[in-house]
């Protein structure tokens, strides 16, 4: 049964200032280069649909059509500047640092590609998330983007919508539908990621306090991540989960976390799969006295997040993260892609980085401005841009997207001073060059290119040392 046709109301303009990793409501989960917004979206009714303020684009006085003069042909709906395609976001969760920089980074997007762009939220509630659905169909958009959810409740309801010749991408939702391309922060790598820095650190062994939940698609993945690292670093113990996704999840779980401290005082190390988990472990940490004891690491970023790493005597040790300013903004080029009849990928992996607290203070990093500028890795995804998007967005006056390869963002190791190797002592058995000491290598096989390969590296070291 369709719903009734939603009442349209102007939402609040968004300003940009930031995640990461942020609280909030589940997510985000789920972990560029413009600032976060600092305004939570307005939660719409079951019934309501918001227009978020997306500005008409600048009209030239000979404004291009299909053809500009750098040839590329533009194609419809977008070689009419005057002609707004509508989209609508359909958001789960719309609280904490993270879902409020993925809507600044959306709505920045469809700003710059003459989109108008309709925003709901469900507040975490199934049922309100898929009338918010209908109430879409019923408004026949021309495309729909769903940021997480559920996938088997949504299911019906997004086949609804292609049946009725709308597009769909998701994010974070796990739909199984070869038309819609699904967004994510490629989490099965985020978790590896982050519970191999902490394995990494800790040198595989340790009681370890695991904070997460069940049942939403980021996090499923993220924790099937952990499984593997406990089977390979068998000496990390899991002494303790919990985690709450609610209004509050910082709180929740810092009140959870106190608990933990009491009950299992031999664990000393932390694994948050999202960074509203890690707020509320550091916060409990920190009020016991005991940063000292415990290292914390986690997943996603934001400004909050940065200042609480970078504090002095701060047990929270790593993150690992996308900017969910980018995610937002690559979801809003798919659904322009679909339009515009591109091919799209059907998966599309935004890559995570690793963020050290080392390298934060390193950097002097402050806040997400900053972190991107020295981590460029995190900004404009390159996924979904083709070239006639670029001339779009030049005519609407944004400026052309700017690429950098992904890296981890640890500390580099710098040249060594020709002064201060003056006065390394080497020592022994190094010390007298006409000693050798001698090292067996024993190899359970030797055949191969591969193994002939490492052979070759190891003599070749051995010579040198």
């Amino acid at each position: 049964m369709r719903a009734s046709k939603p009442k349209i109301k102007d939402a609040p303009r968004t300003p940009i200032s930031r995640t990461v990793v942020a609280a909030g409501i589940a997510l985000a989960l789920i972990t560029g280069c413009q600032p976060e917004p600092q305004t939570p979206a307005a939660t719409p009714s079951d019934q309501q649909v918001q227009r978020t303020e997306t500005q008409a684009p600048p009209q030239a006085t000979a404004a291009p059509t299909a053809q500009p003069s750098t040839g590329v042909a533009i194609p419809a709906p977008f070689n009419d500047p005057s002609a707004r395609p509508r989209v609508a976001l359909v958001r789960e969760l719309s609280s904490g640092s993270f879902f409020e920089r993925y809507l600044a980074g959306a709505q920045s997007q469809a700003r710059e590609l003459g989109i108008e762009l309709l925003v709901s939220s469900a507040e975490g509630d199934q049922a309100k998330l898929v009338a918010n659905l209908e109430a879409a169909i019923a408004q026949q958009v021309d495309a729909i983007i769903i940021d997480h959810g559920r996938g088997d409740v949504v299911r019906p309801t997004v086949q609804k919508a292609l049946q009725a010749g709308i597009k769909v991408v998701t994010f974070d939702v796990q739909i199984n539908l070869p038309e819609v391309p699904e967004i994510e922060q490629d989490d099965l790598l985020v978790g590896l990621l982050a519970a191999r820095q902490l394995a990494i650190e800790s040198g595989g062994a340790g009681e370890v306090v695991y904070i997460n939940v069940n049942g939403f698609a980021p996090l499923d993945k993220r924790d099937r991540s952990w499984q593997n690292i406990k089977w390979r670093y068998p000496d990390l113990k899991e002494v303790a989960r919990i985690g709450r996704v609610s209004a509050n999840t910082a709180a929740d779980t810092q009140t959870q976390f106190e608990a933990v401290i009491k009950s299992n005082p031999e664990a000393t190390l932390v694994l948050a799969m999202y960074d509203e988990f890690a707020k509320g472990a550091v916060r409990a940490i920190e009020q016991a006295g005991l940063s000292d004891k415990y290292r914390v690491y986690s997943v996603d970023i934001n400004n909050d997040d940065i200042q609480m790493m970078v504090k002095p005597g701060s047990p929270w040790r790593a993150t690992v993260a996308t900017d969910p300013y980018a995610v937002g903004r690559l979801s809003v080029r798919t659904a322009a892609a679909l339009l515009a009849g591109e091919k799209v990928d059907r998966y599309l992996l935004v890559q995570p980085v690793v963020i050290t607290q080392d390298f934060l203070r390193q950097n002097n990093i402050q806040d997400m401005d900053s972190l991107v500028k020295a981590l460029p890795a995190l900004g404009e995804s390159p996924l979904v841009w083709p070239q006639w998007m670029v001339e779009v967005v030049k005519r609407n006056g944004g400026q052309p997207p700017v690429f950098a390869e992904t890296t981890a963002a640890v500390p580099q190791a710098q040249p060594a001073d020709p002064a201060a190797l003056a006065n390394v002592t080497i020592p022994q058995p190094f010390a007298n060059k006409d000693r050798r000491p001698r090292v067996a290598l024993v190899r359970e096989l030797s055949s191969g290119s591969f193994f002939e390969r490492y052979l070759a590296g190891a003599q070749s070291q051995a010579r040198e040392l």
